[in-house]
């Protein structure tokens, strides 16, 4: 994507800020670690980075090290607690996020990565590292109709229904159809006019386990 689009912002949903390095993390797992990678701070990762943290913010964190919150502070990266994504609050986030992103009125487009997780474990179970007191279905559905528009494209990540029981499973399939639904209507839709300045959006949906 930052080959095509070098400015675009990247709208982050999750439950966890993902900035581990080798040595902050406690499990060393790397998919805790993607933020330091594509930026380019972790020592020994010689690839060249990627992200820009001043393009960066995240919706609804609540689970993160100490060392993720000073990232977070250092780099003044803006961060929604999931307790504030409400969507009767998405017309004023949208205000919020448009000026920091773009104080001038000079816009970039988005891209949107969204992993299960950032959604309350109650509204979804099949993912490998459920959190309460996430956001909602709801939200996430308001929140596609708000920011795709002037999206090029989204990731879909850590959905595993293999962890599951048989009938946590099949709830959380219909959530993903409901999902994948929404955000194919919204990009299709006739009247969405930003997306017709994107013919290249590109949906990935990713089943991990």
């Amino acid at each position: 994507m930052k080959k095509v689009y070098p400015e675009a912002r990247l709208l982050w949903i999750d439950a966890h800020v993902d900035a581990n390095t080798p040595a902050s993390s406690p499990s060393a797992n790397l998919h805790g670690m993607p933020v330091t990678h594509l930026a380019g701070l972790v020592q020994g990762f010689d690839r060249r980075p990627v992200l820009n943290l001043k393009h960066l913010m995240y919706f609804g964190i609540r689970s993160y090290e100490p060392e993720e919150l000073r990232l977070l502070q250092k780099h003044r990266i803006p961060w929604y607690d999931s307790r504030v994504c409400h969507p009767d609050r998405l017309p004023e986030m949208k205000r919020e996020i448009d000026n920091y992103f773009f104080p001038d009125g000079e816009k970039s487009p988005y891209w949107i990565s969204f992993d299960i997780d950032g959604v309350d474990k109650r509204e979804f179970g099949s993912t490998g590292t459920p959190e309460e007191q996430g956001i909602s279905i709801e939200f996430m559905m308001r929140f596609f109709e708000t920011f795709l528009p002037d999206s090029v494209g989204m990731d879909f990540t850590e959905v595993n229904f293999l962890i599951s029981d048989e009938e946590q499973a099949e709830i959380d399939m219909q959530t993903v159809r409901l999902i994948i639904e929404k955000v194919v209507q919204t990009v299709h839709h006739k009247d969405s006019e930003g997306l017709s300045k994107h013919p290249k959006f590109r949906y990935q949906y990713s089943h991990r386990h």
